[in-house]
């Protein structure tokens, strides 16, 4: 065995026995020392000096291992046989590689651990190393003082494959360090110098020439034990990381149960004692840590009530030393029957005790017998509240990650008005302290100027249909042929009266799709027809029913196959649509703050506000509100353009338009706590809401030609005052290569309660290449052209 090191060294290694020769003379010539001793030293010296070779520095290994019994003599002093089978102890230079003399258990761990290998001193690099040689050399030499204090640890298995944790201690008192002709000599100036650059490599390579100082003698090294100590550190460092919940716990937690109990090849499960199935599977899932209480089958919970009584209401530990055995006892028998079967032979339970009560069973589990006992389960007084205490907080932890999610994905609490929920709520608590009758205040924005936009699927709700009518036709269609492929068709009269009926109902879907007639067909198949397929399915086609129900959602319980087409391609759109709308904003929100939510129904709709009020800190100013119009038309612009290059592989084609609203005034909006959103505020502001949900259905006004089209931009004005301003817009739009050169502009029709409103529509450059917008310069770049 050796200890690896770093071949790049400050040091040329010599070992030496020099300094402990003088030691031994120096007792000799003490009068007050032991005689009879002293007569043992003398002769021992002179046995010592009839090898030369020993009295001078040894650099060839084979010098150490040719006297290797007059050198363990010489070392007997520092290596007393009594302490031998105690202390893991050896001769050996500081962080170098050769080692001998080593005791009889240091012998017999390189035995168990395999013997031939290079240890290694963890965490421990060629930097440090080096750095370690200089202090050495600085201390020794030039009597400073820097610290080397920390620990050093090394890894080895026994013959079990158990891994022990060892403390590397190094004794130098028999060392000497010797400057070379290339020796730096320091200053003051160039000690502090280094002592304020430990990063600093080459400054230190460069004060301590590689092999500039020489290092004569010999050191101790120590070895201790610290594995459970270690173990336990181990475990409070893997713990405390932050990221811990998205890390399995079990992982962890199973090698270092095994080096502290000192049985190989332990298993941690864990059991949750809560009575939903699915919480317990997605806890043993996160913690990548498999249930042995659990019965496979039925999903119980298989615990008795001495195991119960110990563990959950008295919160002690419940250990089993030989399950086999205790099948036989009648109290624990059914538990110890589950365990059996999952190849337990002894095991510790213990309860997982946080704030809230016990959150559940942690289980130590081993395949041998008698290893795992009520003695050695006392190891859990240590380990226990670290492990509690981390339950607690990867719980903690992840609810208030649900919690971020459903605020980021359920709620409408955008960052830029945060600030004003988080005032308020300060503002409720300050009060609520004094005033247990406080209540929230409205929270609400005035004056702020609301951009409306969606993207839209034409003609979603046609396409809908036809895929329902798809699948109820090719449901029939399936079920009318296992039907007549049964061999006791001719003699079965029910079979014969379901034939008859699901031939009727698929004539009415070919004739008219009435109101209603989906939800008869639905009822019958399921109630009917899956209940006689199921009782009678020895009748069948095994291969055509399997092929038909593989059709079937079993959440939804209908014929899934064009409708699942259609949602699973309005579901990525939309999720396209949602990803480039809410990344382009990031470019919008640096320009000025404001408030920005979006809805996905067949397609994406979004609201946008900005004004002073959401955003007090900044002075704002109209240019503002023309770069996010500006940004608005841009954006979409660019969706149509992603969808129609994104959409050509689909098995559906989908067209869609895009509607712009343009409202002529400013408004207030507030926070609706019943609905968690925000809304118009104030009647007189209801004109606008209204406009939004009857415009996308709206037609030229004195035609039955819809406003919007696809593969078009319509922008819809409340009255002719931004008319304008947009067609600047355009003209930068046509600019830029992004919009066609034909406009249109026309009158919408009046609908109920809103009139005069007017529209343009242009043509979007399907192939533009978006990746070439710019928002982050987008308003220079519109005024430059403009201007210049």
């Amino acid at each position: 065995m050796r200890l690896a090191t770093f071949d790049f060294t400050p040091f040329e290694i010599k070992f030496s026995f020099h300094r402990l020769i003088n030691a031994m003379h120096q007792f000799i010539d003490d009068p007050e020392k032991n005689e009879m001793k002293k007569t043992y030293f003398k002769d021992l010296l002179d046995r010592v000096s009839q090898v030369p070779s020993l009295l001078e520095p040894i650099i060839e290994p084979k010098i150490l291992h040719d006297n290797a019994v007059l050198i363990n003599e010489l070392l007997e002093i520092l290596f007393p046989i009594a302490l031998t089978d105690n202390e893991i102890k050896a001769v050996g230079m500081p962080f170098q590689n050769l080692m001998f003399n080593h005791s009889r258990r240091f012998k017999k761990i390189i035995e168990e651990s395999g013997g031939n290998y290079n240890i290694e001193i963890r965490d421990f690099n060629q930097h440090q190393y080096y750095i370690a040689c200089c202090c050495i050399i600085m201390n020794h030499y030039f009597k400073a003082s820097f610290d080397l204090t920390r620990p050093l640890f090394i890894d080895l298995p026994d013959e079990r494959g158990i891994i022990h944790h060892y403390r590397v201690l190094y004794n130098a008192d028999f060392v000497e360090v010797v400057p070379k002709e290339n020796a730096v000599m320091l200053s003051k100036e160039d000690i502090e110098l280094l002592e304020d650059n430990f990063d600093n490599f080459e400054l230190w390579v460069e004060k301590f020439p590689q092999h500039s100082w020489q290092l004569n003698g010999f050191g101790i090294i120590n070895l201790v034990d610290v594995t459970i100590e270690n173990a336990l550190s181990l475990l409070k460092e893997n713990f405390l990381k932050s990221e811990l919940q998205c890390v399995p716990i079990g992982d962890i937690i199973e090698p270092l149960f095994s080096s502290i109990f000192k049985v190989p090849n332990l298993q941690i499960g864990f059991t949750p004692l809560v009575p939903d199935i699915i919480v317990q599977k997605e806890t043993n899932e996160m913690m990548a840590m498999s249930s042995f209480l659990l019965d496979d089958e039925e999903g119980t919970i298989v615990l008795s009530k001495k195991a119960y009584n110990t563990i959950v209401n008295k919160q002690g530990y419940y250990s089993i030393s030989d399950v086999d055995l205790a099948v036989l006892n009648d109290e624990d028998a059914q538990m110890c029957l589950n365990l059996q079967a999952k190849g337990v032979k002894s095991c510790l339970f213990s309860p997982v005790v946080i704030s809230s009560g016990v959150e559940g069973v942690l289980e130590i589990i081993s395949s041998e017998k008698r290893v795992l006992n009520s003695v050695n389960a006392q190891k859990l007084n240590a380990l226990m509240p670290i492990i509690s205490e981390t339950f607690e907080r990867v719980k903690s932890d992840m609810q208030n990650y649900v919690e971020a999610i459903i605020q980021r994905e359920f709620t409408t609490i955008h960052p830029s008005v945060y600030w004003k929920f988080i005032e308020e709520a300060r503002r409720n608590y300050i009060e609520s302290v004094v005033d247990k009758d406080s209540f929230i205040n409205p929270i609400s924005f005035k004056n702020v100027y609301p951009l409306y936009g969606e993207i839209d699927i034409k003609g979603s709700g046609a396409l809908r249909n036809e895929a329902i009518l798809s699948d109820l036709r090719e449901q029939l269609q399936k079920l009318i042929a296992i039907f007549n492929n049964c061999a006791l068709v001719g003699n079965a009269l029910i079979l014969e009266r379901h034939i008859l009926k699901l031939e009727a109902y698929l004539r009415q879907l070919e004739a008219n799709f009435i109101s209603g007639l989906e939800q008869r067909i639905q009822t019958y198949v399921t109630n009917e027809i899956h209940t006689y397929l199921m009782k009678e399915e020895h009748l069948f086609c095994k291969n055509s029913l399997e092929e038909y129900f593989t059709y079937i959602d079993r959440q939804l319980g209908i014929y899934y196959r064009y409708r699942k087409i259609y949602d699973t391609q309005v579901g990525k759109m939309n999720k396209s649509f949602s990803d480039l709308l809410d990344y382009r904003q990031e470019a919008a929100q640096k320009v000025f703050p404001h408030y920005y939510e979006r809805f996905k129904t067949d397609g994406v709709e979004h609201n946008l506000y900005i004004g002073s009020s959401i955003c007090p800190t900044m002075s704002f100013d109209f240019t503002y509100l023309h770069n996010l119009r500006l940004w608005q038309l841009q954006v979409m612009s660019e969706l149509m353009c992603v969808h129609y290059r994104n959409n050509i592989q689909d098995a559906l084609t989908m067209d869609v338009t895009v509607l712009i609203l343009v409202y002529d005034s400013s408004l207030g909006i507030q926070f609706r706590m019943d609905e968690k959103r925000f809304d118009i505020d104030g009647s007189y502001n209801t004109r606008y809401e209204i406009i939004k949900k009857r415009l996308d259905k709206a037609c030229i006004k004195g035609s039955t030609e819809r406003i919007v089209q696809p593969k078009k931009i319509t922008i819809a004005f409340a009255s002719n005052y931004h008319l304008e301003e947009y067609l600047g817009y355009i003209e930068f739009g046509q600019k830029i290569g992004l919009l066609d050169s034909h406009l249109e502009q026309f009158l919408i029709e009046d609908m109920q309660s809103v009139s005069g409103l007017i529209g343009i529509r242009i043509g979007v450059n399907l192939d533009y290449d978006v990746e070439d917008l710019d928002y982050d310069t987008l308003m220079h770049r519109y005024l430059k052209s403009q201007y210049l």
